[in-house]
């Protein structure tokens, strides 16, 4: 049992830290590549933009699921790493087909995946709002009052 809980600290600190450490980056790159102040609001820049953070966002949670997925390969859960991933994805995605299950001894590891994606696209989501909201104000707030 304490093994089990050694692996899972291990395993959801393991996705905290690509998750921050992305997150962090990402929030640096954005600071490099926002749209300026008094800049016009272009909308091929802008979509753009929001692209490439919805695809850093996929490549954090990719990288997430394979760190599941080498754990229960080189524990040797699974006998292919394909199936390694494709059980770490559906259970991190919370789809959870159920046509490939983890041995009796290691089935909660699926469970805690699974809220631990449940948690991290919640960190994705409420950050891609913020972006969103910022964006929208930045745009709103260099036209000019139809009102005046």
């Amino acid at each position: 049992m304490f093994k089990l809980l050694l692996f899972l600290f291990l395993l959801v600190s393991a996705c905290v830290a690509i998750h921050g450490i992305g997150m962090m980056l990402g929030i640096r790159w954005l600071g490099r590549s926002w749209p300026r102040q008094g800049s016009p609001f272009r909308l091929a820049r802008t979509f753009w933009l929001l692209v490439r953070v919805v695809y850093g966002l996929l490549v954090l949670h990719l990288l997430q699921i394979t760190v599941w997925a080498a754990f229960y390969q080189l524990d040797g859960c699974f006998p292919d790493f394909a199936t390694s991933f494709y059980y770490s994805a559906t259970s991190y995605s919370t789809v959870g087909y159920g046509d490939v299950v983890l041995s009796r001894e290691w089935r909660i590891l699926g469970a805690v995946e699974a809220v631990t994606g449940v948690i991290m696209f919640g960190w994705s989501t409420g950050v891609l709002f913020t972006i969103v909201h910022h964006l929208h104000a930045h745009c709103f707030r260099l036209r000019p009052d139809p009102h005046e």
